[in-house]
């Protein structure tokens, strides 16, 4: 199950509701929507470093797979499946962000 993120404003608030109810909202949505037996990969900007409340509390249920340098490392791979074979940073590519390449064996 693959979800793409882009997180609320301002950076490391969580937006309007906090970084809880945000990593609340992104659990629910796997937990309604992916099938028994799925491997969830959350990834994208976050708009949230390592220490915001929201990675944070998606940690306590994914394993982080790999942070970008970006804006304090807002860009992030995030998965149920703790089986990691490579990770790197390909660069910007022209964007603000860098892009991020991780595999994981199923």
């Amino acid at each position: 199950f693959f979800i793409n993120h882009h997180g609320p404003l301002p950076v490391g608030t969580g937006g309007m509701c906090g970084g809880e109810a945000t990593a609340f909202n992104l659990l629910k949505l796997i937990a309604n929507n992916a099938h028994s037996g799925d491997v969830a990969i959350l990834v994208g900007d976050f708009n949230a470093g390592p220490q915001a409340q929201t990675l944070q509390n998606l940690g306590s249920r994914l394993h982080n797979v790999y942070t970008g340098n970006s804006f304090g490392g807002v860009d992030n791979v995030l998965s149920s499946c703790p089986n990691v074979v490579a990770t790197q940073n390909l660069g910007s590519g022209g964007s603000d962000h860098d892009a991020l390449e991780a595999v994981i064996q199923l």
